[in-house]
């Protein structure tokens, strides 16, 4: 049967505004929730600048216990390695939780926070988040399970203390070093090839 709509299919009958979408404008700056100071607009410091506001105002985290951009280093294959971990979270001297900041897929990001929380320090930080700014999952480190999604999953301040008042923090498996590296090495070469070398 003929469709009697003359609009049908008929593209030319639609405003070309309907066909293309408008194009979102990007700042060029965006301001640090910990600083106050401008810092350049980037995907990862989008999700991040949102996680920190979470963490402080929903999570009543203090800005002391929480550190950004710290370094794991490392060589392979004659090259040196500096992969950033985008927030920690640190008590009593200790650090308990990291998160790695993304778009994308969630799932696609668990293992390459997983090496940095077993790479981060001399033990295994107890639990690790994968975060994309609309969701994210939160991991036993030595399980490697999913524990938690969505933001009601990640433990207030008062809650993570008391967690890691009972938590045995368990030595890196230094045999498992070199493979832990070599993922995390894989995920930083697709991700940013020349600025993690030094």
């Amino acid at each position: 049967m003929k469709c009697q709509r003359p609009d049908f299919l008929n593209l030319n009958s639609l405003h070309r505004d309907e066909i293309q979408p408008e194009r979102v404008e990007l700042p060029e700056k965006l301001t640090d929730y910990l600083t106050g100071n401008e810092i350049p607009f980037s995907n990862r410091d989008n999700i991040r600048q949102k996680m920190l506001k979470f963490l402080v105002e929903e999570k009543d985290y203090l800005m002391s216990d929480i550190s950004v951009d710290r370094e794991i280093k490392f060589e392979i294959d004659g090259q040196q390695i500096l992969s950033p971990v985008d927030i920690s979270i640190t008590f009593y001297k200790k650090t308990f939780m990291v998160w790695k900041c993304s778009s994308g897929s969630l799932v696609s990001r668990e293992r390459q926070i997983i090496a940095s929380a077993r790479l981060l320090e001399t033990y295994l930080v107890p639990f690790a988040v994968v975060a994309n700014g609309k969701d994210l999952e939160f991991l036993d480190t030595s399980s490697e399970k999913v524990i938690g999604s969505g933001f009601q999953s990640i433990p207030s301040r008062q809650e993570l203390m008391e967690i890691s008042k009972g938590l045995t923090l368990k030595p890196v498996n230094k045999k498992k070093i070199i493979y832990e590296q070599r993922i995390l090495y894989t995920y930083d070469a697709i991700s940013c090839p020349v600025t993690c070398k030094k």
